[in-house]
C-alpha cells in the first residue's frame, strides 16, 4: 500500500502523491503473518473457484480441472502450508478482534469482520466431508460425489459459503491494494474480475449438480456411519472454533467493563472539543467512539499514514513509536510531533491535530463537521482574473471615476464565476482568485470555470463599451486557468465560518498562467489539463508550454485571444474524472 509524501504548508502536512512502498512486507510481524496466509488462502479459492466454472461447459470438463487442482493444493508441502496458512489466519484474525477496545469501525471494516466470522460455519461440514473423510476412510471427493451430495439440499448453504468467502477477501484486497497507483488504473478491470469469477463459480457448480441430478446415475460412496463421523466433527470443530470466537468477542467486553472503573483522560481536538476516554483504548479507537472523525485507509494497520495526528501537548508522555509506526513516519518525512493515531495508546491528557480530514458521518458532533476547518486536500480548478495595464489606465483620472470602474468589474466578473458555480476565493487588488469543483468535482469544475471564463469575457466587452471617453485605452482583461490538488481551508481565528481558501502548487501555477496572458497578447492561458478534464474542444488556439519550479516535465498550455472556438459539453458530468 503506497503512504502519501508531506509537504508543509503553513506549518500543516499535506498529502501529496502516494507511491507504492507498502505491501506484504510491510508493517508489524502479526500483520505480515495474517496478510500473507490470507494471500495463500486466496490462491485456493481462486484455483477452487475456476474448477467450479469448468462446470458450465461439462462435469468431465470439472473432473479433469480437479486432477490439476489437486496436484498442486494436495501435494503434502503445499497441503500442510494451506492448513497452517489457515490456522494462522484464523488466530491472528481471532486475536486481532479481541485487541479492540470498540466495535465502532467503518462500515467495510465491519463488514469484513462479520463475514469472517461467520464463515466456518459453513466451511467446517465442507472441510469435514471433503478432507476429514479423505483422510480417515479413503474418500475421494470428486465433483461427481460431491454434487450428488450436495445438491439440492445444501446447495444454498454452498452458494452462501462461496459468496462470503469471496466478498471478505474482496474487501480484504481492496482495502489493501487502492492506494498503489496501478491498482487505480486497473479498477475496473479488477472490478469486472471480482464479479465474474462467484458468476461463474456459481453457475458452474448448479449446471454441474442439475446434470448430475437429470442423470441419476451417480451413486453415493459414503456409508450412513462415515456420515455420522463428519456430523460429529462438524460439532465439535464448530464448538472449539465459536469457543474462540466467543472469547476473542468476550475479550472487548471485558476490556470495556475494565476501562469503566479505571482512571479518565482527556483528549483536546481543534475547535476546542474535548472528550473524556479510558487509558487503554488506541487514539483511532477513542475518536471513533466519541464519532470524532478521523481517516483511516488501512483500517489502523500501520500501512497507511491517513490516520496521522499533530499531537500538540502531551507527546513526550507517549511510548516512543515501534518500528511499523517510525517506518510509515519516516517515509512521509513527518516531525517528531506527528504520530499514527491508530498506534498511539495515551495514559495521559492529550491534544491533537488531525492532518488529514474525512468526511463527518449524519452522527458526528456539530463542532466537527466543517471539513473545511480541519483541512481538506482536493483536486479543484484555480482561476485568477487581472485586469490589464491598471495603473495606465487609471492615470489622471477622478478617483470616483476609478473606484467606479473597478467596482463595475469586480462585482461583474465575481457574479460571473458565482453564476457558473465557483467559489470567489478573494479580491487581490484589481484581480479575482475563484476556486471550481470543490462540490462538483475536477471534470464538472473545469466546464464550469471554462463557461465563467466566457462570460467574463462578456464582462470585458461591456466594460470597455461602456467605459466612457475619459478612459482612452481599451479595457482589457487576462485569465489563467490550471487544475491539481490543493489544500482547502478555513483560515483565520477559531470558530471562525469565513476565510476559506486554497493553497498550494497549482494557486502558484493559476497566477503565472494568467501572467503569461501579457507575454502572448491573449486573455486566457489555460493548461491542457483544464481542457481535457473538461473535454472541451479548443481550436484556433496558440499552444506553448511553461517550465515550473520543481517540475522535470513542462506544463503544456493553450493561449486564446477570445473564446468563441472553445466547444464545453453541455451540462455538467454525471460521472466525475
Amino acid at each position: 500500500m503506497s503512504v502519501p509524501q508531506t509537504q508543509t504548508v503553513s506549518g500543516a502536512p499535506a498529502v501529496v502523491k502516494p507511491k507504492s512502498d507498502s505491501g506484504p512486507g510491510k508493517g508489524n510481524w502479526r500483520q505480515r503473518l495474517r496478510l500473507w496466509s490470507g494471500l495463500i488462502l486466496f490462491a485456493f479459492c481462486v484455483s477452487h473457484f475456476l474448477n467450479h466454472s469448468l462446470g458450465m461447459i461439462s462435469v468431465s470438463a470439472m473432473e479433469k480441472g480437479s486432477l490439476w487442482h489437486y496436484w498442486v493444493w494436495r501435494n503434502p508441502v503445499v497441503e500442510s502450508l494451506l492448513l497452517l496458512a489457515a490456522f494462522t489466519h484464523v488466530c491472528l484474525a481471532l486475536w486481532r478482534t479481541a485487541k479492540r477496545s470498540t466495535l465502532k469501525i467503518p462500515p467495510w471494516e465491519f463488514a469484513q469482520l462479520v463475514l469472517g466470522l461467520y464463515i466456518p460455519w459453513t466451511l467446517i461440514p465442507h472441510v469435514t466431508v471433503t478432507m476429514g473423510l479423505a483422510k480417515n476412510f479413503g474418500f475421494i471427493p470428486s465433483y461427481h460425489q460431491m454434487l450428488t451430495i450436495l445438491w439440492p439440499d445444501h446447495a444454498f448453504t454452498q452458494i452462501v459459503l462461496l459468496l462470503v468467502v469471496w466478498i471478505h477477501a474482496m474487501i480484504g484486497l481492496h482495502f489493501w491494494l487502492r492506494l498503489y497507483p496501478w491498482y487505480r488504473r486497473f479498477k475496473f478491470l479488477a472490478l469486472a474480475f471480482a464479479i465474474a469469477m462467484p458468476v461463474t463459480a456459481i453457475w458452474g457448480f448448479v449446471e454441474g449438480a442439475r446434470r448430475l441430478a437429470l442423470a441419476k446415475d451417480v451413486s453415493i460412496k459414503v456409508t450412513p456411519e462415515q456420515m455420522d463421523w463428519a456430523y460429529e466433527a462438524t460439532i465439535q470443530l464448530r464448538a472449539i472454533v465459536f469457543g474462540l470466537i466467543a472469547i476473542s468477542l468476550f475479550g472487548i467486553l471485558f476490556r470495556y467493563l475494565v476501562n469503566l472503573s479505571s482512571r479518565r483522560l482527556t483528549i483536546t481536538y481543534p475547535g476546542g472539543l474535548s472528550v473524556k476516554a479510558k487509558p487503554g483504548a488506541t487514539l483511532l479507537e477513542i475518536s471513533r467512539m466519541n464519532d470524532v472523525p478521523i481517516a483511516s485507509v488501512c483500517g489502523g494497520r500501520a500501512r497507511c499514514s491517513t490516520c496521522r495526528v499533530k499531537v500538540l501537548d502531551g507527546a513526550d508522555l507517549l511510548d516512543d513509536p515501534a518500528k511499523p509506526e517510525s517506518a510509515v513516519l519516516g517515509r512521509i518525512s513527518a516531525g517528531d510531533n506527528v504520530r499514527l493515531a491508530c498506534q498511539i495508546r495515551p495514559q495521559k491528557n492529550l491534544e491533537v491535530q488531525p492532518l488529514v480530514p474525512v468526511k463527518a458521518s449524519a452522527t458526528t458532533r456539530e463542532s466537527v463537521k466543517d471539513a473545511y476547518y480541519w483541512g481538506v486536500e482536493q483536486d479543484v480548478v484555480v482561476m485568477f482574473v487581472d485586469l490589464r495595464n491598471f495603473t495606465k489606465i487609471t492615470e489622471a483620472q477622478l478617483a470616483y471615476d476609478v473606484v467606479h470602474l473597478l467596482n463595475s468589474y469586480l462585482d461583474q466578473s465575481a457574479a460571473a464565476i458565482r453564476a457558473e458555480g465557483g467559489y470567489v476565493d478573494k479580491f487581490i487588488g484589481d484581480g479575482i482568485m475563484a476556486i471550481f469543483g470543490m462540490d462538483t468535482g475536477v471534470k464538472n469544475g473545469a466546464r464550469q470555470a471554462l463557461r465563467a471564463s466566457k462570460r467574463i469575457e462578456e464582462v470585458m466587452q461591456s466594460l470597455d463599451a461602456e467605459k466612457g471617453p475619459q478612459f482612452r485605452d481599451p479595457i482589457r482583461l487576462g485569465i489563467g486557468l490550471h487544475v491539481g490538488s490543493a489544500i482547502l481551508g478555513r483560515i483565520g481565528s477559531t470558530g471562525s465560518s469565513g476565510g476559506l481558501t486554497a493553497l498550494g502548487d497549482v494557486v502558484n501555477t493559476a497566477s503565472r498562467l494568467e501572467a503569461e496572458n501579457k507575454n502572448h497578447g491573449s486573455f486566457l492561458a489555460v493548461s491542457k489539463d483544464v481542457v481535457d478534464a473538461a473535454e472541451a474542444v479548443v481550436t484556433d488556439a496558440e499552444t506553448s508550454e511553461i517550465r515550473l519550479r520543481g517540475k522535470e516535465i513542462p506544463l503544456q498550455i493553450l493561449l486564446l485571444k477570445g473564446l468563441d472556438t472553445v466547444q464545453i459539453p453541455d451540462g455538467d458530468a454525471t460521472t466525475d474524472a
